[in-house]
């Protein structure tokens, strides 16, 4: 009976051991940005992650070239400013002044803040008209499927882009593979570490 009683103890602090060392670390959970898009694979298959204990605001965990090689950089449309150590939405206000936008010249790596024509944050020139990012009007109210003023995030240019349905955030939307590997204006990009997109 004693050494019954023996393994029953043993294995409720066994299972209250696993219970208090899982909660410990909840917050490490990752999901996938993309849950389906391949072409944000990297040459062995590993596509960016969102896990907000690892990485800082507006930043995802990005797989390297090798097996655990992995880093923290912006989100597809975000720019990294160097003087914050932060990255923030393209064409929004940011670490800049008032009436001014984050943008990354082109021929350049480093972002800059320029004096936003509509003079307020989330408002952005477009066909000649300050309209608001992420509206559906200038693309056309009734198309299918749907399409947002929003910055693409290859180009990093404002246009009408198709909103996928299954993402968790309008800025992961319509990539060109040959680009993929490294967005413009990321930390990577900046600071030449691209990884490889060959095998």
């Amino acid at each position: 009976m004693c050494q019954f009683g023996s393994i029953i103890i043993f294995t409720y602090l066994l299972i209250v051991t696993t219970a208090l060392t899982l909660t410990k670390h909840k917050d490490v959970i990752g999901f996938p940005e993309v849950d389906e898009n391949q072409l944000l694979a990297n040459k062995q298959n590993r596509v960016p992650v969102f896990i907000p204990s690892m990485c800082p605001a507006n930043e995802l965990f990005y797989p390297g070239d090798q097996k655990d090689d992995w880093i923290c950089d912006c989100r597809p449309g975000y720019l990294y400013h160097p003087p914050s150590d932060a990255c923030w939405a393209a064409y929004q206000r940011g670490p800049c002044a008032t009436n001014e936008y984050l943008t990354l010249p082109k021929n350049t790596v480093i972002p800059v803040c320029t004096k936003n024509p509509c003079s307020a944050d989330t408002l952005v020139p477009f066909r000649g008209q300050c309209l608001q990012l992420g509206s559906t009007a200038p693309c056309g109210v009734n198309k299918f499927p749907t399409e947002i003023l929003w910055v693409n995030a290859t180009t990093l240019n404002i246009e009408c882009t198709q909103v996928n349905i299954d993402q968790q955030s309008v800025s992961n939307i319509h990539y060109k593979p040959e680009d993929i590997h490294c967005c413009p204006g990321c930390k990577r990009y900046i600071e030449n570490k691209c990884p490889s997109t060959k095998s």
